[in-house]
């Protein structure tokens, strides 16, 4: 009996002294855990707000050199510029045609695209397959960009365009990785491999004739996307000026808050920036510009909707295609259970919108500027 009692105590103090050294092992391993946790977000956060500000700091100061224009007679245009071969002269790659140079060019690089302005590495995505060879905007059918709204509910903007939903206990999610206009996943990172890619600076280098022929491509065949008013202004400050003068395809997308949409310094953005692409891009043929309110219907919406039509938009002219999309973003609570759809917030249209006075403004932008000189 003593011994079945001594035994009984022996037992229940080794498992007492057992569950002693495993809290004394599990409690520590917990907090240095959550530490490490919570030192990892708050890096995390502090490089984000270290590099939002580098950037805005960039698209304030950065203004590249300008470059040497390029010769432009009649006799050397970078379209037509080829060169017989003589009797001694051996034959090389400017000898051939300028079309079958084109198509070469077209063999290597990756194109017709939509490039999505950013200040390091811009991303690169193919057109919708549903699109004709002359289209380089969406229609006015397509609903608004999916992508921006995730963007934007995100917390992202034109200077921190990678962002992906807050991680859900051991679950983290990637980061968005489609455009804001077509929808189309942009491509890897060129730089990320290097073998496979072939870079239209490195076929620039080559020669100035060969520089004119890809500079064409690079900006007239693509369709440029720009997230913001800062973006725009980033883009028309540095590339170079042979580049603007041949871009012809734009989106334009401009993210506004519903309350503060009227104060000077945002209008004053706004209205700067879409003039500043007016008068940096004299071959514009097709402008797709889409306006995001966060977050409910904007104060005084009628005088909004007549900003907008004649003070940032009406100013264009000239257009072969005009496309205008307004969302209206409903208040947005985040569910970090449902990922990207959690985060991405609901939309209406605007109150003050009317038909009528939108097919005005296109035509406006459809119109030549001779006959609206008149």
């Amino acid at each position: 009996m003593l011994e079945s009692m001594i035994a009984k105590v022996g037992s229940s103090v080794s498992s007492a002294c057992t569950s002693i050294c495993v809290a004394a092992c599990f409690w520590p391993l917990v907090g240095a855990y959550y530490c490490l946790k919570f030192s990892i977000k708050a890096a995390e956060s502090t490089i984000e707000a270290g590099y939002d500000v580098y950037n805005r700091r960039r698209i304030r100061t950065r203004r590249l050199p300008k470059s040497k224009p390029l010769l432009a007679t009649a006799s050397s245009s970078p379209q037509t510029a080829t060169y017989p071969p003589t009797a001694r002269a051996r034959t090389s790659f400017l000898h051939l045609p300028p079309e079958i140079r084109l198509h070469i060019y077209r063999l290597a690089l990756v194109g017709p695209a939509i490039v999505q302005v950013r200040t390091h590495s811009s991303f690169w995505g193919p057109r919708p397959a549903g699109w004709d060879s002359a289209q380089g905007i969406r229609d006015d059918t397509d609903a608004p960009s999916n992508a921006l709204r995730c963007i934007t509910g995100l917390g992202g903007s034109g200077l921190h365009q990678l962002v992906s939903p807050p991680s859900h206990g051991c679950v983290r999610y990637h980061a968005v990785s489609r455009l804001i206009c077509g929808e189309g996943h942009h491509m890897v990172p060129g730089w990320v491999q290097p073998e496979k890619v072939v870079f239209p600076t490195d076929l620039m280098r080559s020669s100035r004739v060969v520089y004119g022929e890809v500079l064409d491509m690079l900006y007239a065949s693509n369709t440029i996307s720009l997230f913001g008013a800062d973006i725009a202004r980033y883009f028309c400050r540095n590339a170079s000026p042979e580049g603007l003068s041949r871009v012809r395809f734009v989106h334009v997308a401009l993210v506004m808050p519903s309350h503060g949409w009227d104060s000077s310094s945002q209008m004053k953005n706004v209205r700067g920036a879409m003039r500043m692409l007016k008068d940096a891009l004299p071959s514009l043929q097709q402008l797709d510009v889409e306006v995001a309110l966060t977050y409910g219907q904007p104060k005084n919406p009628e005088r909004f909707w007549d900003w907008l039509r004649e003070d940032v938009l009406g100013q264009f002219r000239g257009l072969e295609r005009f496309v205008l999309k307004v969302s209206v973003y409903k208040p947005l609570r985040p569910n970090r259970s449902r990922g990207f759809e959690g985060s991405t917030p609901q939309y209406e249209p605007l109150s003050s919108w009317d038909d009528g006075e939108y097919q005005v403004l296109k035509d406006g932008a459809l119109l030549s500027t001779e006959a609206a000189s008149f």
